[in-house]
């Protein structure tokens, strides 16, 4: 074999195997989907996230003023959800997110709805989801912005699905149907423990 050929040769081997370690490593664990499969079509709007980054590190406060951030979470999926009591779509979903939050097994996954951009105290928070049919939705509140610029949520409503880990594996910008029932088993199955 020529010189020239072989160095061809052992260059187009390095690259290919370069790019398989490279690939190899992208990897962050088992698909989360893999199991339950892709989203269920009513959720048209849930993209799955490419490479399941970390969720950044925020805090927030629940009714009592108790702060909490999303590593509290960890062990058990979370479908973050960021609104606002001005925000028509976050309001027309309050409803869903409340019955999809009832219907869950607490210990495996979690609805954490978290109002954003205002200023608004518990109790009146919480006559909100009242009034919305959404009462039975824990309340949350970040009057810092902090979870808004962590997820770089450009519109409202904003829902994260985060795996037992800490890491994003979906999103879905804009309002969605979560109390179907293809959604509540999706949701159930990926959250389900692994063998």
């Amino acid at each position: 074999m020529k010189p020239r050929t072989r160095l061809f040769a052992i260059l187009t081997a390095a690259s290919a195997a370069i790019v398989i370690v490279a690939v190899l490593l992208r990897s962050n664990g088992p698909d989360v989907h893999a199991s339950a499969g892709a989203p269920p079509p009513v959720l048209d709007k849930m993209k799955l996230t490419e490479g399941a980054p970390a969720a950044p590190e925020i805090a927030f406060t629940d009714a009592s003023g108790k702060s909490f951030t999303l590593a509290d979470f960890k062990g058990r999926y979370m479908l973050v959800n960021l609104w606002a009591t001005w925000c028509g779509p976050c309001i027309v979903e309050l409803p869903e997110l409340a019955e999809l939050h009832k219907q869950l097994p607490q210990d495996r996954i979690a609805v954490v709805a978290v109002d954003v951009l205002e200023r608004l105290d518990a109790a009146k928070l919480g006559e909100f989801l009242a009034m919305h049919e959404a009462a039975d939705l824990p309340v949350h509140i970040d009057a810092n912005r902090a979870t808004q610029r962590g997820f770089v949520a450009n519109e409202l409503p904003l829902t994260v699905l985060i795996d037992g880990e800490g890491r994003e594996v979906a999103r879905a910008a804009g309002g969605q149907k979560w109390a179907d029932p293809a959604v509540i088993e999706y949701l159930k199955a990926i959250s389900a423990p692994k063998p």
